[in-house]
């Protein structure tokens, strides 16, 4: 099953990533939320009568990673939802934050249109850009742009014509949409992290010396604030009440481009409907430059639920979650069984048998673990990378795999190629470089930057490699204004430590030698592309590009599992090639994996 976070009551807004004065904020106010929020429900759930002249209600979602087919709320549900909503005679708009295209092989089939073509039917009216709507390229991005029925806006996307060029939005920055005698302002806005959480080398011009296309940032976010404001107060003339719909999430790594630190920074808007870190929340309230709460509302991912705001006259009076009633929109489902069908056909072949779940999240919960520790779905990624390259002649020191390359478990039964393109789905390369052992402590450094306190895409699951990551010491890695390494840290102090490589003819691991050059096997994307923003490889040795597309590695390596009772090759850890090398740690069956990563310093941690 992918990670995912299940539907929630209203309620149930709290989330590890968000800032601790914000958790705080919203804990006192549970017991009027539990009231308010069942309020509101009812105040969505039920036919009104009698509707305001100027009330609309603004159904959302964000992050829905082309989860057409596992969603616990699907397109054509919403789809019916609204419909049903309207014929009650509510004023309806349909918004999404983001993170629409990519995320399952329903998404990579045809790089996102069949997506568009789904989201167009179920009435989609506006939508920002998420950093995964560039997965494909600027060519399919504009390509679904132009496909899509709705909207998009974005105030901080820019294109240059040259280096020196200030540059000029690609998108209007916002888009006025009405419903009923309401006009409603969506200003767009996307993380500037985008630049490394996509390929940087996407955003260059042809000559790949400057970036043509580029986002709105400022070294401590004052020009994205400037960017919102610009934006809202154009926006504000023209509409009843303005909302920013953005992709920016409350992650701490993304401090002073967060939802939050906008909201801070800006007047002007009601609400704010989020995206990016996956979290859920439903009309939490956060003070504005002037002092006055403005609404934040996420709504998890994968389709786990509906959010809504209803504003009237201007005023947001209520938010909250809609849980559609089943009923499905017979169009809409038709463009979703239609796409679901095609990809089954062609990823439907059984590779292997998976006796346990091969865990990227805690079990039962969207706690992703493969981006702050180690996890049996990371150890599996990467050993299987590293098992490759032996296998095809490249005998590598270590694996690096960064944690938001793995975006599934592996669920217990049988295992397919729909699978494990489930796990992997952005159809990366296996790379080979060839680096020194500083850069590689540096690479462990930066990915573990956050560990202990919150996500991060570009933490590093490891084969061949372990090591230990002192949370009590906090990070000081050095980074530039879209969060690129520049250097090690400021104050010397590294809170990695214990860095080991496995050594085949002794079989056992060694200390890493800072001085001595090691062969690494991985996602190109971190190793080759500098993504996730790990520049300290720019000077690498390139030994192999595009050895491999990473889920048929995958597949290449369950196949290689001796044979259980099913005929096919079972996915345990004795079964692997890799239980025949002397103590090395392999454990897929156990959530956590073999201990690789140790996380020490902080409370619970255990060191092995």
């Amino acid at each position: 099953m992918p990670c995912r976070r299940r539907a929630a009551r209203p309620e149930n807004i709290m989330d590890e990533n968000m800032p601790k004065t914000l958790s705080r904020n919203l804990a006192a106010r549970s017991a009027r939320r539990r009231i308010c929020a069942l309020a509101a429900a009812l105040s969505i759930v039920l036919p009104c009568t009698v509707v305001a002249a100027a009330r609309v209600t603004v159904l959302h979602t964000n992050d829905t990673h082309a989860h057409i087919d596992d969603g616990y709320v699907s397109f054509s549900e919403i789809a019916a939802e609204k419909a049903r909503l309207e014929a009650a005679g509510e004023s309806v708009i349909l918004a999404d934050a983001g993170d629409h295209v990519q995320g399952t092989p329903l998404g990579g089939y045809d790089s996102g249109r069949s997506v568009i073509d789904i989201m167009n039917a179920a009435g989609y009216d506006v939508a920002t850009l998420g950093n995964h709507e560039f997965d494909y390229g600027v060519p399919a991005l504009f390509d679904n742009i132009r496909r899509a029925s709705f909207r998009y806006a974005c105030c901080n996307f820019i294109r240059r014509k040259t280096l020196d060029d200030p540059g000029t939005l690609v998108l209007p920055s916002y888009v006025v949409v009405t419903a009923g005698a309401a006009r409603v302002a969506f200003v767009g806005v996307t993380t500037p992290a985008t630049l490394v959480s996509a390929r940087p080398s996407t955003f260059l011009d042809a000559s790949g010396g400057w970036r043509a296309y580029d986002f709105i940032s400022g070294e401590r976010g004052e020009a994205l604030y400037a960017a919102v404001q610009k934006a809202v107060d154009e926006a504000a003339a023209q509409a009843d009440c303005t909302v920013v719909v953005g992709h920016l999430g409350v992650s701490p790594d993304s401090a002073g481009c967060r939802s939050i630190d906008v909201i801070a920074h800006t007047t002007n808007f009601v609400a704010f409907i989020d995206g990016h870190s996956h979290s859920l929340y439903t009309g939490a309230r956060v003070r504005n430059a002037a002092g006055r709460d403005v609404v934040l509302a996420q709504s998890g991912c994968h389709l786990g639920i509906l959010g809504f705001l209803t504003f009237e006259d201007g005023r947001c009076v209520a938010a909250g979650t809609v849980f559609p009633r089943g009923e499905r929109n017979p169009e809409v489902a038709r463009l979703e069984e239609q796409l679901s069908d095609a990809v089954n056909r062609q990823l439907g072949e059984r590779v292997a048998v998976a006796p346990a779940d091969i865990c990227s999240c805690a079990p039962g919960t969207a706690d992703r673990l493969v981006r702050r520790e180690g996890c049996s779905a990371g150890d599996f990624a990467a050993d299987a990378a590293w098992w490759y390259a032996k296998r095809h002649g490249f005998a590598c020191d270590m694996a690096l795999i960064n944690g938001g390359n793995v975006r599934s478990d592996i669920p217990a039964g049988d295992v397919t190629l729909k699978t494990l393109r489930t796990v992997q789905p952005f159809g990366g390369d296996i790379g080979i470089v060839e680096v020194n052992g500083r850069d590689i402590l540096d690479a462990l450094e930066f990915g573990a930057k956050t560990a202990g306190d919150a996500e991060f895409g570009g933490f590093l699951q490891v084969a061949g490699l372990r090591y230990a990551v002192d949370a009590a010491v906090k990070s000081s890695v050095q980074v530039d204004a879209a969060g690129t390494w520049v250097a090690g840290p400021s104050n010397g102090v590294y809170r990695v430590r214990d860095v080991e490589v496995y050594d085949r003819s002794k079989g056992k691991f060694v200390p890493l030698d800072l001085h001595g050059v090691y062969r690494v096997a991985g996602s190109a994307f971190t190793l080759m592309e500098g993504g996730d923003g790990f520049a300290m490889f720019r000077s690498a040795k390139k030994i192999e590009n595009g050895m491999a597309t990473d889920y048929l590695v995958l597949a290449e390596y369950a196949k290689a599992f001796k044979r259980g009772a099913s005929g096919l090759p079972s996915l345990s850890s004795s079964a692997s090639p890799l239980s025949e090398l002397a103590g090395y740690p392999l454990a897929y069956e156990k959530p956590a994996g073999a201990g690789r990563i140790a996380i020490v310093g902080r409370a619970g941690a255990v060191a092995d």
